[in-house]
């Protein structure tokens, strides 16, 4: 379980390869595929993934698949009409539900039969999922964030993560959000918190 005594004060220390979880957040079409310059962070990502698993780093994915509109949560309905513009709950359109090809993995970027794969439906990977179960169970310390929505999920994984004791490194461009806006306000958010914001190289050199 994450060490509670254990304040990293270096990159080496953040990112120790034997305590440390690349986390690929909701890669599908519906949501990355939406984001800006989604082949530049793409293409970065698959990097990470690739010397995660030279090095023996666990990858894990969220995969972000909806309930029927009913069972979806009145906060997160509401995220879905200003998502959709719509001004009435009753007007929502269904929209990632199990099957449509939006909940599909990007091309050229998908879990392998080795890695973990959390489905979800909250913004957090630790909301109804087993992950603070198996990060503890490995000794992880540190997630790597990668994905899309910068600005949603996240921000709210990497704060959901320090209150579970988990220290977060952000994967500057291999993250990406639906607005220039979006992009730059997380990066400025995490880099005045306690959340080292590196390029995908770099945080690649420490692992080879």
């Amino acid at each position: 379980m994450p060490q509670t005594g254990f304040i990293p004060t270096s990159p080496e220390a953040f990112l120790d390869p034997a305590h440390t979880a690349l986390v690929m957040w909701d890669w599908q079409k519906g949501l990355a595929g939406k984001a800006l310059h989604v082949e530049r962070i793409r293409a970065a990502a698959q990097r990470l993934v690739a010397a995660a698993d030279a090095a023996g780093v666990p990858v894990l994915w969220s995969r972000h698949v909806l309930p029927p509109l009913d069972l979806i949560s009145g906060p997160f309905k509401l995220f879905l009409m200003q998502k959709q513009r719509v001004s009435r709950p009753e007007d929502l359109a269904p929209a990632m539900q199990e099957g449509m090809e939006e909940t599909a993995f990007l091309d050229g970027l998908a879990p392998a039969a080795h890695h973990l794969v959390f489905e979800k439906s909250q913004p957090s990977l630790f909301i109804d999922t087993p992950a603070d179960l198996r990060l503890k169970t490995m000794g992880i310390r540190t997630l790597v964030l990668t994905g899309v929505a910068t600005d949603i999920g996240l921000e709210f994984t990497a704060r959901h993560a320090a209150a579970l004791g988990y220290f977060s490194t952000i994967a500057e461009d291999a993250t990406g959000s639906y607005s220039e806006a979006a992009q730059a306000g997380s990066m400025a958010f995490f880099r005045r918190w306690i959340t080292p914001v590196m390029q995908s190289d770099e945080i690649i050199r420490h692992w080879a």
